[in-house]
């Protein structure tokens, strides 16, 4: 799948710059800043950049967590999930579906 965000891995670092006041940065592998900061105003900051860093990664394993779905459906009950749009119209699936295109559009 072709993907218009910075390819991962992503990495996160956490401490005070006072050159330019970043509290935290996300970074891709050669090392560009793929987030600059984060909020240390409130609690969750440091969460919030931690799962932005883990997001390319997260990604991956929910596409290829879909794929794996499918083949369960269509071996599990092959009666009710017969073809991909059978498929497509399970529950699950439609979440999963409704988070990878949100996160490639």
């Amino acid at each position: 799948m072709e993907t218009k965000h910075t390819p991962g891995p992503w990495s996160y670092w956490s401490g005070y710059n006072p050159l330019d006041k970043i509290e935290a940065q996300v970074t891709a592998e050669d090392g560009d800043i793929v987030i600059a900061s984060y909020n240390h105003l409130i609690a969750e900051g440091e969460a919030n950049a931690k799962l932005m860093a883990a997001a390319p990664e997260l990604l991956g394993a929910l596409i290829e967590s879909r794929q794996v779905i499918a083949t369960a459906l269509k071996v599990g009950a092959p009666d009710w999930f017969d073809t991909d749009d059978k498929v497509a119209q399970h529950a699950t699936v439609k979440k999963i579906d409704a988070a990878i295109a949100r996160a490639t559009a």
